[in-house]
């Protein structure tokens, strides 16, 4: 199980809000079977990375439209092989050893 999290934001747009385009993203991920939690700064999905790719591709050209000729994506990949782990366990781990410290 991969967890991936992504950012797209278009670049010379009129104004400062991008909340519009974010939903247009959204939108593409909410249409697939992955799992993801929208953040302030971005949106953390998980599941099979075969398939994060193909959804990953699809909210980058989400964005682009007579308005958007520039999109900048940024994606990290956390991709662990030996055992399947979900941001959820990710961050329980972290808070145990937080509790113990």
């Amino acid at each position: 199980m991969a967890i991936v999290e992504i950012s797209v934001v278009p670049l010379g747009i009129s104004g400062c809000s991008l909340s519009t385009h974010v939903a247009k993203v959204l939108s593409v991920l909410k249409e697939s079977s992955l799992q993801y939690e929208l953040t302030a700064m971005g949106t953390i999905i998980s599941g099979d990375l075969d398939e994060i790719w193909n959804v990953l591709k699809k909210m980058h050209e989400s964005v682009f439209s007579s308005d958007v000729c520039r999109v900048l994506t940024q994606i990290k990949i956390d991709d662990r092989r030996d055992r399947k782990a979900t941001p959820e366990q990710k961050i329980r781990s972290v808070m145990e050893k937080l509790s113990k410290g």
